[in-house]
């Protein structure tokens, strides 16, 4: 079954389309009139076939084609059209074009190409998922809690991330249409984010996402400081660096990993526990240092070692800031 997005100047020969489609078994998701309200369509709806006029005013609908195949945006797309000039036909299947029916379209034919997109769509059938997914999460946008937010949107750039070297085209595709939907529930909020967006590198890109997101939190009305959401992921983030305290971690990676942009984890972890990235981090390494030390059979350069230092100069002085003392010193204190 196909989600078929109709663009025709003509409410009449819509019409007839529309029925047509609907007839063969597939849903109509949006009709529109012109190139700037069916890409509006497809921000909104994500299709999975674009049935299009080619002529449009200005042969807009050929530059629709075009801007859809340049774009790597993962929709199949078949144009209409009651011009035979070769050169419409040849540049439409130069721009992806799967099919090119002549106006009034026949039933026969309609279906034939109709049957050719399911085949195609195929093709393109993780990417669409994606689609589904990132089109339920904006669906309850306005419902979820700041944390449970930005955990989903993690877990939706996560999984875009997932298409392998030879998909990196659906991919720049899925990101472009993320990068559209984000503005389009923004400016239907009222709220205007107004950061340049690069498409250069994908770590940019998905940093600039990270960022929209916290804007929509903080922009929002569900927002709050104190809220429990954000706290429980700031929480599974301090979690995660407890467990793995031995690890060279990094702010950017741990951010990176629970779906936070930097400057925002930064500012949520000192919130949280009252210390920067750093600071926790050696805290948590010196708590447990502290227990090993304990140990009369371990020497202090091992113990070093252990809790993530790679050298015991480090150790000492991270040691001294945060006790007091020195290593030997907190152990003579106790007797060992």
């Amino acid at each position: 079954m196909l989600h078929v997005l109709i663009v025709e100047p003509y409410t009449g020969k819509r019409a007839r389309i529309k029925k047509m489609v609907q007839e063969m078994g597939h849903i109509v998701v949006g009709e529109a009139r012109d190139r700037i309200e069916a890409l509006g369509l497809m921000e909104q709806g994500w299709p999975t076939l674009l049935l299009t006029d080619l002529m449009l005013p200005r042969l807009e609908g050929l530059a629709l084609v075009r801007q859809v195949y340049e774009q790597r945006i993962p929709v199949v797309t078949i144009v209409l059209s009651d011009n035979t000039r070769f050169d419409y036909v040849r540049q439409s299947m130069q721009a992806g074009a799967i099919d090119y029916l002549l106006k009034p379209v026949k039933a026969e034919e309609l279906r034939r190409a109709l049957q050719r997109a399911e085949e195609r769509v195929g093709y393109f059938h993780a990417a669409h998922r994606e689609f589904v997914q990132a089109q339920q999460f904006f669906e309850r946008l306005d419902l979820l809690q700041p944390g449970a937010v930005i955990q989903k949107h993690a877990e939706m750039i996560q999984s875009m991330q997932g298409f392998e070297e030879g998909q990196q085209g659906e991919r720049l595709g899925l990101f472009r249409m993320l990068y559209a939907k984000w503005h389009y529930v923004l400016k239907k909020h009222g709220l205007n984010f107004d950061e340049p967006f690069s498409w250069e590198r994908e770590e940019e890109a998905i940093a600039y996402f990270q960022r929209l997101c916290e804007f929509w939190i903080a922009q929002s009305q569900s927002a709050s400081p104190a809220d429990s959401s954000v706290k429980l992921n700031v929480k599974r983030a301090c979690d995660y660096i407890r467990e793995n305290y031995r690890s060279d971690h990094t702010l950017a990676e741990v951010s990176e990993r629970f779906g936070m942009s930097v400057s925002y984890f930064s500012v949520q972890i000192k919130k949280y526990t009252g210390y920067s990235f750093v600071n926790y981090l050696n805290r948590v390494r010196i708590e447990k240092a502290k227990e090993l030390l304990l140990q009369p059979n371990l020497k202090i350069y091992e113990v070093a070692g252990v809790v993530g230092y790679d050298t015991l100069q480090y150790f000492n002085k991270v040691f001294k800031q945060a006790v007091h003392m020195t290593p030997g010193e907190y152990r003579r204190r106790l007797g060992i």
